[in-house]
């Protein structure tokens, strides 16, 4: 089970210092922990195993009790020339953060970087632990060129990882555990070192390999880490010494506890790697975890989250093909679809979804993606004329355009970058955003309107809906139909804009009849808005039939007679009750019982003042 640090010297035609190599990352926006989470799954999903879910955590954790036997394996560290002082960083109160995948082939191929990889191989562990910048062997793969995984070096304390994978190749070599470092080129006397380091066993040609099999559990096991008893197949980054990074705003940032940066990694996982929990038409996902010292932290599902639903939606139209498609003139033609759901603009206040959240306010953005539908980033478009609304939207290259998008991406893969690309490239970047403003201005209303002067439109006309208060998202049964728009006329459109009440409710009637309680509100359901107005209903004797009606309001309180020529109409949809019941249409009949809730919802038109009116009638009525 011993192993010892081997720290590689120039060739005397020369090699790659460790400094170019973690410098490779630049100087990314996003926070490292961030970062982290989007290359280690970008990683995890290209090694994905055909017909199972690929299972991705973090762990952070304390070194603790284990420390003696972190040092007894890591001891003694490289050179003291290299600066590499692993003595005094393996401390008890030191943090590692644990990254896994579970269901993937894990690091497989030739131990050395020279060595050919055999048919039906990928030479994935030269790749990541000795290599350094091989293009994506991955076709619609998350990575490029590999440079992403500087910032497991990176946030370490110390510039040192160690790799733990179970090969789905299996064999001989297919359980290894490696060490590895990038500190900075060094000398010994008048030798020099670039500053990459290795642990392992070290073979007869002075080159260190990985522990292998038994070894290789067995140090695992001394560890504390993870292991594959299970026998599944997958790999554990570990980053020793962790930079967990701040809290708080400057000047008075501390660093994160345990605790903090696992609440700021889940939120990471929900705002970054949604899409992956998201089951496409072959129900392929990602399960995450998060831990922090043996406690598990929830990584909820983001159709529950109201921030992130409008994404969802808009990502199950356009895996449905209901998308706008981008299209092209000269090839590729199709290079990419768009779609954009509606939602209110009260956002979570969770920590979990708030701590990584990458914009502020109701969101008015478009998550970009590749094929891999790993987020690029959210392009900010303009915001919802109604304060009250959000949306969100997504845009996915195509197949054909896929390679052209990850041509324009830095080594991050957080932004669509169109300087320095020419050709095909250059134009498929630069139209993507011009067809993703352009579908924006049309869906929200703010470009010319067909037949007028333009100016205002359906967006821009809903914010005549003063009074209400946006709800939650709402997961009712399907309305059976989408919300109604009216459109503006020249004069300024029906009903009235100045004073702007919703009306909603009336008096409560007496003598056991229905009534309306409360502000009606504005709900999104499926990306689209509805008025939800709530009805109690006394308890009675005898059952009853109750109608709900909804109607325009005209200037001055009165009910609109005749409609503008072309305008819609507000329609009532359905009835719910308070434990989830739905029945279409306008009326409902209930049952001799106790008083109860009731939510009757209308078609939303974002030109008009509409009033709610409920009538009850003994049904031996009529």
């Amino acid at each position: 089970m011993s192993g010892r640090w081997w720290s590689q010297p120039f060739a005397p035609e020369g090699s790659a210092a460790a400094e170019g190599i973690v410098k490779q990352l630049g100087r990314p926006a996003l926070d490292p922990l961030t970062v982290l989470v989007r290359e280690a799954a970008q990683n995890s999903w290209d090694a994905r195993l055909p017909d199972a879910a690929v299972e991705f955590g973090i762990d952070v954790r304390m070194l603790g009790d284990n420390v003696e036997a972190w040092r007894q394996l890591l001891l003694p560290g490289p050179d003291a020339e290299s600066a590499l002082d692993l003595d005094s960083a393996l401390r008890a109160d030191a943090a590692v953060l644990v990254v896994s995948d579970r269901n993937t082939r894990g690091l497989g191929g030739p131990l050395r970087a020279g060595k050919r990889a055999c048919d039906g191989t990928t030479p994935d562990f030269v790749q990541f632990i000795r290599n350094v910048g091989e293009p994506s062997d991955h076709q619609f793969g998350g990575g490029t060129y590999g440079f992403g995984k500087g910032i497991f070096y990176r946030l370490s304390g110390v510039g040192a990882i160690l790799v733990d994978t179970s090969t789905a190749e299996g064999g001989p070599t297919g359980r290894r555990l490696m060490g590895a470092a990038l500190g900075h080129s060094w000398y010994q006397k008048d030798r020099r070192f670039t500053g990459r380091h290795w642990w392992g066993q070290v073979a007869t040609d002075d080159v260190p390999d990985p522990l292998l099999n038994r070894d290789a559990d067995a140090a695992a096991e001394a560890l504390g880490l993870p292991g594959f008893a299970d026998g599944r197949t997958g790999t554990d980054i570990v980053i020793l010494v962790a930079n967990l990074g701040l809290a708080g705003p400057e000047p008075d940032a501390r660093e994160r506890t345990p605790a903090e940066a696992a609440t700021f990694i889940t939120s990471s996982i929900l705002w970054n790697l949604w899409p992956k929990m998201v089951p496409d038409e072959r129900g392929s996902r990602m399960r995450f975890a998060v831990g922090v010292d043996g406690s598990s932290v929830p990584v909820p599902a983001p159709d529950t989250i109201d921030d992130l639903v409008p994404f969802v939606e808009a990502l199950r139209d356009v895996r449905a093909g209901r998308g706008a498609a981008y299209s092209r003139t000269v090839p590729p033609k199709h290079a990419g679809s768009f779609a954009m759901a509606l939602g209110a603009a009260d956002g979570s206040r969770r920590l979990s979804v708030t701590a990584a959240r990458p914009f502020d306010g109701p969101s008015h953005h478009v998550a970009r993606m590749r094929v891999a539908e790993l987020v690029v980033d959210y392009m900010p478009g303009p915001p919802h004329p109604d304060s009250r609304l959000s949306y969100g939207g997504v845009f996915k290259a195509s197949e054909d355009a896929d390679e052209l998008f990850a041509q324009s991406e830095p080594p991050t893969h957080d932004d669509w970058i169109s300087k320095g690309l020419s050709g095909s490239a250059r134009g498929v970047v630069v139209g993507a955003r011009t067809f993703v403003n352009k579908q924006l201005d049309d869906k929200l209303g703010l470009g010319p309107q067909a037949g007028g002067s333009g100016g205002q439109g359906l967006g821009e006309l809903s914010a005549m809906l003063a009074g209400i208060v946006p709800a939650r998202f709402d997961t009712v049964q399907d309305a059976g139909g989408h919300a109604s728009g009216g459109r503006s006329r020249p004069d300024g459109g029906r009903g009235s804009s100045s004073g702007g009440e919703f009306s909603g409710a009336t008096r409560p009637q007496r003598g056991g009849k229905a009534r309306l309680t409360g502000t009606p509100s504005l709900r999104i359901h499926q990306g689209y808005p509805y008025l939800v107005a709530q009805v109690k209903i006394p308890a009675d004797s005898q059952t009853r039939i109750v109608t709900a009606d909804v109607e325009v309001v005209v200037e001055g309180g009165g009910r609109e007679s005749e409609p503008p020529l072309g305008a819609a109409l507000p329609q009532i949809m359905q009835w719910q009750s308070a434990n989830g019941d739905v029945i279409q249409g306008g009326s409902i009949q209930v049952p001799p019982d106790e008083e109860s809730d009731w939510y009757v919802y209308s078609t939303y038109l974002p030109d008009a003042v509409v009033r709610f009116r409920v009538n009850q009638v003994a049904a031996s009525a009529g």
